[in-house]
């Protein structure tokens, strides 16, 4: 028999934590943070005991095999190599709440991940922009290609998201087959690659989906005919090339910087329209990696080199020249460098907030950035998009994989997400574990579970 046992991430947006045990290996996916608003950058986690102070939080999890061993042993559990299957990790893309935890895993314990994934992993690391240190068994996986470990087999299969490699999985164990979608959408730029997602998976015994865009309002999600969104990647890069043609002075955006295939659209576009695209290091270090022949420039306010290797050689814009001649520039800012903008306030003609952080009014950062801005006095547009399928194709997607059995998380209220075609659907509570035999989901013992069934 399989068991599946639910760690995290089950009512909530984040920290999904779910293990896959067969006979001879476990697999463990995403490895992200659970309860992440109990952090506190004021309180800086201690040197060497990250891991711990992360499972004491509650926001990392207590599982025998994955941590070194004396950390293990402080918490009272079994370290890596302590137990007696062969366990791993699979990671689906690169948001925090997905793979923020992976600094905390002993070293050594390998993790799979898309190859884009662990190109932009290592980038992340370079920057300095990972939590505790970079994982050192990092093992990439081309889109549709498997590994197999003890008796399960991983086949990586690629979805459309706002992260560049994200995927799902078709975990295929002897006893049935699991799909995870990790996280996706159709209104970005390669809506076909999620489709086909459904139809790589079509009728797995066992489907687990995120649900994020059905956390908060009520949804009739079986009555949907047909998706409402009217925005897009697509609308957003004309709407990037309105504001480069039309605006007077400086235009600033506040992009999500791992969302690297916008910032290569937006290259073309600002510069057909006489202007120059200017990257923080950060942005500019991960466009690079993936894009090569993009022509942009870096920001470095008071000049000087550039403390990013990739483009480390490309041109250098300074505060001095956006100022006297801000028509001329497009500059991308992360919410860490805000209060540049200060610096900047009398030239800026329009700041562009288009999914980078804050991400939301759930943040506590949310209110106090926006004070900031109204502070410099800046004419603000929010043009974000998310990154998550809307309610219609959340259903789309179970309708055309058809699972036996649908399992709904990563949402404040999964039991909004309905299909006729799945079998039925079970929603378990934290550390339940349901049982795969021959195709057939069942709970390990009698906890509680809610179902629906079109037969």
């Amino acid at each position: 028999m399989t068991k599946m046992k639910f760690y995290s991430g089950l009512k909530e947006i984040g920290g999904t934590v779910i293990g896959v045990e067969t006979e001879n290996a476990i697999c463990l996916f995403d490895f992200g943070f659970a309860y992440a608003d109990r952090l506190d950058s004021k309180i800086p986690l201690r040197k060497g005991l990250e891991a711990y102070d992360y499972v004491r939080l509650g926001v990392l999890n207590s599982i025998d095999g994955i941590y070194e061993p004396d950390i293990a042993h402080k918490l009272g559990i079994k370290g890596f190599g302590e137990i007696d299957k062969e366990i791993f990790a699979i990671i689906s893309h690169m948001h925090i709440d997905h793979m923020g935890g992976l600094g905390a895993l002993d070293q050594k314990m390998p993790v799979y991940m898309s190859r884009e994934s662990a190109t932009l992993y290592h980038e992340l690391g370079v920057m300095d922009e990972l939590e505790i240190r970079e994982h050192e068994n990092i093992i990439p996986i081309d889109y549709d290609g498997s590994v197999t470990v003890g008796d399960i087999t991983i086949t990586c299969v690629q979805v459309d998201h706002d992260v560049i490699g994200a995927c799902g999985f078709m975990i295929q164990t002897p006893d049935g087959s699991i799909c995870y979608t990790g996280d996706y959408r159709y209104h970005g730029y390669h809506p076909e690659i999620s489709a086909a997602f459904a139809q790589k998976c079509k009728g797995a015994d066992v489907m687990i989906s995120e649900g994020v865009t059905i956390s908060h309002n009520d949804i009739d999600i079986l009555s949907l005919e047909g998706p409402v969104r009217e925005n897009n990647e697509h609308t957003l890069l004309e709407k990037m090339k309105g504001f480069a043609q039309d605006e007077e002075g400086l235009i600033v955006i506040n992009n999500y910087n791992r969302n690297v295939e916008r910032i290569h659209n937006f290259v073309s576009v600002i510069k057909e329209a006489g202007r120059e695209l200017v990257l923080s290091p950060v942005q500019a270090e991960y466009v690079a990696a993936f894009y090569k022949e993009d022509k942009f420039s870096v920001y470095v306010p008071d000049g000087g080199s550039v403390n990013a290797p990739l483009v480390r050689d490309f041109p250098v814009v300074t505060r001095k020249d956006l100022i006297s001649d801000p028509a001329k520039y497009v500059l991308q800012q992360d919410y860490k460098d805000a209060y540049e903008l200060f610096e900047l306030a009398d030239v800026i003609s329009v700041y562009l907030h288009m999914d980078g952080a804050p991400l939301g009014d759930y943040d506590p950062s949310y209110a106090k950035f926006y004070s900031l801005l109204n502070a410099a006095g800046l004419n603000v547009v929010r043009c974000g998009l998310g990154g998550h399928a809307e309610p219609y194709y959340l259903r789309k997607q179970v309708d055309d994989i058809a699972p036996r059995t649908l399992i709904p998380l990563h949402s404040f209220r999964p039991e909004q997400l309905l299909s006729k075609k799945a079998g039925k659907i079970v929603l378990p509570n934290i550390n339940d574990t349901i049982v795969l035999d021959k195709g057939e989901c069942f709970y390990e013992n009698n906890a509680w579970s809610w179902s629906y069934s079109s037969k």
